[in-house]
């Protein structure tokens, strides 16, 4: 998986912006805390988007920025790769743990912020933004308010990225999706319907179970063939393309 830190993102390409926390319009303040002790809790992550069900998301890039490109398919079929930072934030105000999406270019920030505050977690930040609604020049300043003894151990449990924010998918995943445009996925159960006292017998011995949850399926792409097919193998030297591939 490609995660990187701050010594590494110089090796990642473009970035992107967005997310669960955000400052609306001009001049909008919002109090956090950042999550995190030190510059070396700080992890980006090498994504690409895709859409899914008809939405935008990030899915973990399977190679690092010195491996082949065949390493991961969406890679060898010229998707982009994007660096991004999700930055933990806890909101003061609503007491909520909350994601703030931003690019690489963010880790010179918090690189500056942890040298100044250590542990970063606290010291409160007011964070203000300057620019209005759409604002492509929008920035953003931090203003550090009064330390004081907080702990990570003090606020709520930060969540895993990986497998929520993230999809978190293998190769053979990614192969599927890139030839059906969708990820095969397991049907999910169905919960058992209510017990019928009139219909059910009960005997003092032994009983059989009034219902049992079905079994698993999986689902299967309208245009796969009926027979069975060989175990997926690792392609090599096949390329598809879906955009241009930044390089990193």
């Amino acid at each position: 998986m490609a995660r990187f830190n701050a010594d590494e993102i110089d090796n990642y390409g473009g970035q992107g912006g967005g997310g669960f926390f955000s400052l609306k319009n001009d001049k909008d303040v919002a109090t956090v805390r950042f999550m995190y002790n030190s510059i070396d809790d700080i992890q980006g992550y090498a994504v690409h988007e895709i859409e899914v069900d008809g939405k935008k998301r990030y899915v973990n890039c399977l190679r690092e920025y010195n491996q082949p490109l065949d390493d991961c398919p969406l890679c060898a079929a010229k998707s982009r790769v994007i660096a991004k930072l999700f930055v933990i934030l806890y909101d003061v105000e609503s007491e909520e743990i909350k994601i703030w999406d931003r690019g690489k270019t963010f880790f010179s920030k918090l690189s500056s912020l942890c040298a100044r505050y250590n542990p970063l977690v606290s010291t409160p930040f007011e964070i203000e933004r300057n620019g209005k609604k759409g604002d492509t020049k929008t920035t953003y300043e931090t203003y550090a308010l009064d330390t004081d003894d907080t702990t990570l151990e003090d606020l709520p449990e930060v969540p895993e990225l990986l497998g929520t924010l993230i999809l978190d998918k293998s190769f053979e995943e990614l192969e599927f999706f890139l030839d059906n445009g969708y990820f095969e996925e397991s049907v999910e159960e169905q919960a058992p319907p209510e017990r019928n006292p009139k219909s059910d017998r009960r005997n003092s011995t032994s009983r059989e179970p009034a219902n049992e949850a079905p079994a698993r399926r999986r689902r299967t792409p309208a245009s796969a063939p009926t027979e069975d097919k060989a175990p997926t193998s690792r392609p090599t030297g096949r390329r598809r393309t879906i955009a241009n591939q930044d390089k990193f």
